[in-house]
C-alpha cells in the first residue's frame, strides 16, 4: 500500500498546537500541499487526517466499528469518564438505551414548556433598552436551560450560581491541552476539584429527581433504570457538550443575521405572531428557514470543528495504510468550506439548505454539524428546540444592532466564536 504524504512535525507535540489554534488554516495549507488525506503526528501519536466528505463517511460510518472513540479522547477522559460520546460497542450501547428516552419526540412538548418559562424570566431583565454582549447573554440563558431540563433547578436560586461558579472551573480544565499535571495551579488540576464537587452536588440532585413528579432529565434517565452514578457521569457530559456548543452557534448566528439584513427580515417575518401566546412545538415544527439558518451556521462554524477516533486495527483507506494504535482525524472546520461540496462556501447563505438546491444533500457526509454514525448527537433535537425558541422570542420582541468598532473574527477558545463576543444595542419593539 502506498505511504501517506504529510508531516509529523516536532516530537511529542507534533502539530497539535497548530491545528487546535486554527484548524482552517492548518487544514488549508496541509491540503494544497498534500491532499483530502495526509499523516500527521497529533497529542503524541501518529495520525491521518482526512479533509473530505468521503473521508468523514469513512471515519462515522464504513469503519466506526473499527475505531476507538474513546482512544480519540484519551486526554479528556479524566475528566468525563465513560461519556456517551467516549464509548463504543456494547457499553455504548447500553448507555444509549437508557437515554433515548429522554431524548425521544416526545419529550419534546414537555421540555419546551420549560424551555419558554426560562427564555421569558432572562429576557425580562434586559428592560427596554441597552447593549449585550451576545456570547456572554447566550452563555448564561443556556446554563439556565441546561440546569432546569437537566436537573430541575429553578436558575434564579442560589444553588444556580454556585453551580456556574464550580461548572466555569471544569469546563476551563477540560478545554486545555495540558491534562496532566494535577493539584491547583494548572487548569486541569482545579478541574478535577470541580469535578468532585459537581458530583457530589450532581449525587444530591439526582436522590432528589427519582421521587420528584417533575419532567427532567434526570428523573427520565432514573426512570429508565440507569444506575445513580452512570446518571451523574452523564449528566456533567451532558451540560459540557450542550453549554458552550448551542451558547457559540446561537452567538454566530445572531451576529451573521445581523450582517445580513435582508435575512434577519426574513426569519422575522417566518416566526411572526399574531398573539402573544407562548411558543408552541407545532409552531416551531414549521421554520424551514429557521431550521436552515441552523444548519448555514453549523456549517460555517461547526461546534465540534475536530472529530478524533483512535485505529483498533489496521485499516485501509483509498490504498493508503491505517495502523493500529494510531489516531484517526476530521477537521469539518475546513471540510464544511469546500466550494466543491459548497457554493461560495465562505458566504452566510442558509438558502443552499433549502430546496431546490439542498447543497448537503448533494454530496453526503460533506455537512456533519451533528455528527454521524452511531455517534450523531443524541441531544440535537432539543438543542434545535432550545435555538429556534430563543430566536423568536427575541426576534419577536426585540430590535438589535451591531455596535461599529468590534472584532468580529473567528476564534477557537476550545470551541469558535467571535473575538469581541458580538457586541448589541437592543430596543423592545413595539408591535
Amino acid at each position: 500500500m502506498a505511504q501517506l504524504p504529510g508531516r509529523t512535525g516536532p516530537p511529542l507535540i507534533g502539530e497539535t498546537l497548530s491545528l487546535f489554534t486554527d484548524p482552517y488554516g492548518y487544514s488549508s495549507r496541509h491540503f494544497a500541499r498534500y491532499g483530502p488525506t495526509f499523516k500527521s503526528n497529533i497529542l503524541g501519536k501518529p495520525a491521518t487526517i482526512f479533509l473530505s466528505a468521503e473521508g468523514q463517511r469513512f471515519v462515522l460510518a464504513t469503519a466506526q466499528k473499527s475505531l476507538d472513540t474513546g482512544a480519540g479522547y484519551a486526554i479528556i477522559h479524566g475528566l468525563l469518564g465513560d461519556a456517551l460520546t467516549l464509548t463504543d460497542g456494547e457499553v455504548h450501547a447500553r448507555l444509549k438505551s437508557w437515554m433515548a428516552p429522554a431524548f425521544s419526540a416526545r419529550t419534546m412538548p414537555l421540555y419546551l414548556e420549560t424551555i419558554n418559562q426560562v427564555i421569558a424570566r432572562r429576557l425580562a431583565t434586559w428592560g427596554e433598552r441597552g447593549e449585550i454582549v451576545l456570547q456572554r447573554e447566550f452563555a448564561a440563558t443556556t446554563f439556565n436551560l441546561g440546569i432546569a431540563l437537566m436537573l430541575g433547578l429553578d436558575p434564579d436560586e442560589g444553588e444556580a450560581a454556585e453551580l456556574l461558579h464550580h461548572w466555569n472551573t471544569f469546563a476551563a480544565g477540560v478545554n486545555t491541552l495540558i491534562h496532566f499535571i494535577p493539584g491547583p495551579i494548572t487548569k486541569y488540576g482545579r478541574a478535577l476539584a470541580a469535578r468532585d464537587w459537581l458530583t457530589r452536588r450532581i449525587s444530591q440532585i439526582v436522590a432528589r429527581q427519582k421521587t420528584s413528579d417533575q419532567t427532567n432529565i434526570i428523573h427520565l434517565l432514573a426512570e429508565a433504570g440507569m444506575p445513580d452514578a452512570e446518571i451523574i457521569t452523564q449528566i456533567i457530559f451532558l451540560i459540557h457538550a450542550s453549554y458552550d456548543t448551542t451558547t457559540d452557534t446561537l452567538t454566530w448566528a445572531f451576529v451573521e443575521l445581523l450582517r445580513n439584513p435582508e435575512l434577519w427580515e426574513r426569519v422575522r417575518a417566518e416566526v411572526a405572531a399574531a398573539t402573544n401566546a407562548p411558543i408552541s412545538f407545532a409552531d416551531l415544527g414549521q421554520k424551514p428557514f429557521l431550521d436552515a439558518i441552523i444548519k448555514e451556521t453549523l456549517r460555517l462554524y461547526p461546534q465540534v470543528h475536530l472529530f478524533f477516533r483512535g485505529a483498533k486495527e489496521d485499516l485501509e483507506y483509498d490504498g493508503y495504510a491505517i495502523p493500529k494504535g494510531s489516531i484517526v482525524g476530521l477537521v469539518p472546520a475546513y471540510t464544511h468550506r469546500r466550494a466543491d461540496y459548497f457554493a461560495d462556501p465562505q458566504r452566510f447563505d442558509p438558502d443552499r439548505f433549502m430546496a431546490p438546491r439542498d447543497e448537503d444533500k448533494q454530496t453526503p457526509y460533506a455537512w456533519v454539524g451533528f455528527g454521524g454514525g452511531m455517534h450523531g448527537c443524541l441531544g440535537e433535537m432539543v438543542a434545535r428546540l432550545e435555538f429556534k425558541a430563543l430566536t423568536t422570542a427575541i426576534l419577536r420582541h426585540y430590535d438589535l444592532k451591531l455596535t461599529r468598532d468590534q472584532d468580529l473574527s473567528q476564534v477557537y477558545q476550545a470551541l469558535s466564536r467571535p473575538k469581541s463576543g458580538g457586541r448589541v444595542t437592543f430596543q423592545r419593539r413595539i408591535v
